[in-house]
């Protein structure tokens, strides 16, 4: 067994926050800005693993990468589209770990400008990143890296994520740290806020890889996500053009515009199951 990490002053361990990042300077640099508005203490380091020129693109890659830079025994992995609350660290250990606990699960909440487009609306009202849809489904709950906090040697044992995986990595982790009896604590108070696409055919490409991402998850941990079926996926889509339908009567445009998505996201959710979820060496 290993023994908890030894927390420093205030009672808490120092922490490696690592975010992978492969956009351009200006979005650099935006969000440096977001992740200096972090509280952090002596000990603490912030880790942005630019993977624009690595061998792998991906953001498993990029965080194993900071991973094995980093010197703190928990690393806590954010989205370069998340930002974290000022006390996200601080929320993030209180109350300490177990002993046997390997992941943190902190919370994400979708967020949205004030003047935000239909997409982002629709993020918004569906809650399509909350944290409450991984830790409450029907398989193995398991955290986002868009905001969870991992042990290091727990993570160095398992062998970290997997590089060339596009998407469904931190299922992955989670799984086989479960496996390996290592496990899961909720941290609500250790907030992001997580920005939506902001187009159609950028949310629906995102959906395709999370599709993608889903096949290759069963196919390494079968009933974890079995596809639906053709009948059954027709039919949840007929529900929600059905829904469409009847919301337009009533005049709710917003609301037969969700269902759409709605319909239009299913659909290319499963689509994506065909697509390869492993990137090769550029």
């Amino acid at each position: 067994m290993i023994a908890p990490a030894a927390h420093g002053a205030g009672g808490r361990p120092p922490a490696s926050v690592i975010v992978p990042f492969a956009g351009s300077d200006a979005e650099l640099a935006a969000l440096r800005e977001r992740l200096g508005a972090l509280a952090v203490r002596p000990g603490d380091e912030v880790i942005v693993s630019d993977n624009r020129g690595q061998a792998i693109h991906t953001p498993a890659h990029a965080r194993n990468l900071a991973a094995a830079e980093a010197h703190c025994e928990w690393l806590v992995f954010l989205d370069a589209d998340a930002a974290p609350d000022a006390g996200l660290l601080e929320a993030y250990f209180d109350p300490p770990p177990g002993p046997r606990t390997a992941v943190l699960a902190g919370a994400i909440a979708d967020a949205a400008p004030p003047r935000a487009g239909l997409v982002a609306r629709h993020a918004l009202a569906r809650g399509q990143m909350s944290h409450r849809r991984t830790l409450e489904r029907a398989g193995t709950p398991y955290a986002q890296t868009a905001n969870c906090a991992v042990r290091r040697s727990a993570f160095q044992e398992v062998g970290g994520f997997v590089d060339r995986a596009r998407a469904g990595e931190d299922a992955d982790l989670c799984f086989r740290l479960s496996r390996a009896g290592w496990e899961l604590e909720e941290r609500p108070a250790a907030r992001v806020s997580h920005r939506p696409r902001a187009t159609v055919r950028a949310w629906l490409c995102q959906l395709a890889v999370h599709g993608s991402g889903a096949q290759w998850l069963e196919s390494r941990w079968p009933g974890e996500f079995p596809a639906p079926g053709a009948l059954a996926l027709a039919a949840r889509v007929g529900r929600h053009l059905a829904q469409a339908a009847a919301t337009l009567l009533r005049g709710r445009g917003e609301q037969a515009a969700f269902a759409l998505l709605d319909a239009a996201g299913a659909l290319a959710f499963e689509l994506g199951r065909l697509r390869d979820n492993t990137r090769q060496r550029v």
